[in-house]
């Protein structure tokens, strides 16, 4: 038996662990969070341990945002980050592969530590970021950063960009492997007789501007079509203030802001007839994989989305693609499918499509469980040495 601990802190979910249900196989994984992570529904069991990152999620404290500001702002000067796990070093006798996530947070520190003293066998770290050289600002996270990309066996990454931007902070394309997640599509899967006449549009996402929410509400104000309608999932800071605009225009039955659990999302989905994400690109992020666009697609929505970030990675030519913040195109090609009927049963297959072949975690699942059998292997030949 293999024996892999999957470490994602304050951030585990089941968005991506997903694509790591590998029941049946000789791979046991185990998922390493902090105590309030964002989804526990992880098809794998889990070990959750105390973290910083936990202070803004703790019942007393969830309530006041400013607690989640200062404790990230504290971590980041005092130790580079609030992503700690108290007692990881523990566990390092208990599993053959550490699997962490970005190199910028601690808990992918501590681990690095652990395995620059050969306490850890292997270590495998993924890296979303597309932006080269982000996350160093701050001088101890910057520090961290480096030192967990000088000491990780190999990387995985979800987008070709992603690569490319490890690569150009120094890391060899030798030691990265380029995945692409998936969705459970026994989950996620079109109604038996979707119509092609669009009565709801969709959102999924934070409500902050990176995300474009406010470019799409610009815009389908625009849509004068009465049985037209916009479901907006998700929650932010720009909450009230879409709140105010909806009121101010009089859009209070075409317009609604709800929040459902994970578990929901496929039935959400299903309802919809149209889906868009209209990120944008901020200095320091920009979107790296978009999940919601693949939850998408295999419902069998058509997608409008904008050319940022690795959007294209994920969508392919299947999605209408405009320029982030054109709020003109967006509704144009929101117009386009609400009238031309042939146009969205094209989208609507390419999307389905395009899902079903690149998109589906389970043939994921296999990639990701030859991968640890690979550097498993390594391990039996070659023992821990950190140069082997």
């Amino acid at each position: 038996m293999i024996r892999v601990a999957w470490v994602r802190g304050a951030y585990l979910n089941n968005f991506e662990g997903q694509n790591y249900n590998l029941k049946g196989t000789d791979i046991h994984i185990t998922g390493i969070s902090s105590k309030y992570p964002i989804d526990s529904a992880i098809p794998f069991p889990l070990i959750r341990l105390s973290s910083p990152a936990d202070i803004p999620s703790m019942p007393l404290l969830r309530y006041i945002p400013p607690v989640r500001l200062f404790t990230k702002y504290i971590c980041n000067r005092l130790i580079g980050d609030s992503q700690m796990l108290v007692g990881l070093e523990k566990l390092a006798p208990s599993f053959d592969i550490f699997h962490t996530a970005d190199p910028h947070y601690y808990y992918s520190y501590q681990l690095a530590q652990l395995r620059a003293k050969n306490l850890i066998k292997r270590l495998i770290v993924t890296s979303w970021e597309t932006i080269p050289f982000n996350n160093e600002s701050v001088p101890h996270k910057k520090k961290l950063k480096q030192f967990v990309l000088d000491h990780a066996d190999q990387f995985v990454c979800y987008t070709q960009k992603a690569a490319d931007t490890l690569n150009k902070e120094g890391i060899s394309m030798k030691k990265i492997t380029v995945i692409k997640l998936g969705i459970d599509q026994t989950i996620f899967f079109p109604p038996d007789n979707r119509s092609t006449e669009v009565k709801t549009i969709l959102f999924v996402g934070r409500l902050v501007e990176e995300k474009g929410i406010l470019d799409l509400y610009e815009a389908f104000a625009g849509i004068r079509t009465p049985t037209v309608k916009l479901r907006i999932v998700g929650n932010g800071p720009l909450k009230k203030s879409l709140l105010r605009c909806i009121a101010a225009d009089g859009l209070e039955n075409r317009v609604s802001i709800e929040q459902h659990s994970y578990s929901d999302m496929p039935t959400v989905f299903r309802e919809a007839d149209m889906f868009i994400l209209p990120s944008r690109t901020t200095p320091t992020w920009e979107e790296q994989y978009g999940m919601v666009l693949a939850e998408a697609m295999a419902s069998g929505l058509p997608v409008i989305t904008t050319s940022t970030g690795a959007i294209h990675e994920v969508t392919g030519d299947a999605a209408l693609t405009v320029e982030a913040g054109d709020t003109r195109a967006m509704g144009r090609a929101m117009r386009q499918l609400i009238t031309d009927k042939k146009k969205y049963t094209q989208k609507s297959e390419a999307a389905l499509h395009r899902a079903q072949e690149y998109l589906d975690s389970h043939k994921t699942a296999k990639i990701i469980g030859t991968i640890y059998s690979e550097i498993y292997e390594k391990i039996s030949n070659h023992g821990s040495n950190p140069y082997s």
